[in-house]
This record gives structure tokens, C-alpha cells and sequence, in this order.
């Protein structure tokens, strides 16, 4: 199933914070990329390991910013994450990831 983020990512939101101010957007764009990756290689970590109270702390903290980005899906799914599942919904998880780095390469 392809991922949906990529259509659901609107930056909008954020955008309108930055206004005309490029050099501020273009550093919040970087911290938000890095922040997700690194959130990214936590859960595979986490689920790896069946530690699913590092799958809830991180799912945690970025579950705002991804529905501020219009990721809905992604973290929806994340959401939906429990010890007797998160092996196998991972493989779907991935691909919602990678769709959100494309989409914020695009900005």
C-alpha cells in the first residue's frame, strides 16, 4: 500500500509562523527533519527490542507536530502501536516516514 503522508503534508501551518523570515524557516524545516529521524531510528530501535515504553515516549513526543504537519496517517498509526502488534505494523510505518522526508524536501 503506498504511503498517504506525502498527500496529506501541509506545511501551512507552520509556514504562517515564519512569514517572509527564509533563514528562520529553513533552520525550523532542519530541526524538524532531524527531529523525526532521529524519532524514526528510536521506534525501529524500541520495536526491535519489544520496548514499548520507548515506542510510547517517543510516539509521544512528536504525535503534535505530526498532525501540525498534516501527517495524519503516520501518526495515526502510530497510535495505534501496542506490544502485541508493533512488529508487525512497523513494516508499514516505514514508508509513511520516508513519504514525510520527501515531502519536506520539497519545501
Amino acid at each position: 500500500m503506498p504511503a498517504t503522508t506525502a498527500t496529506e503534508f501541509d506545511a501551512t501551518f507552520f509556514r504562517g509562523l515564519f512569514g517572509t523570515d527564509e533563514a528562520s524557516w529553513t533552520e525550523f524545516i532542519g530541526v524538524s527533519v532531524n527531529s523525526f529521524k532521529a524519532a524514526r531510528e528510536q521506534m525501529a530501535r524500541a520495536i526491535s527490542e519489544g520496548d514499548m515504553e520507548t515506542v510510547s515516549k517517543v510516539r509521544h513526543a512528536i504525535g503534535p507536530s505530526l498532525t501540525q504537519w498534516g501527517a495524519v496517517t503516520l501518526e495515526g498509526t502510530l497510535r495505534r502501536l501496542d506490544t502485541s502488534n508493533m512488529g508487525d505494523l512497523w513494516p508499514s510505518i516505514e514508508p509513511e516516514f520516508d513519504a514525510l522526508f520527501t515531502a519536506f524536501k520539497a519545501l
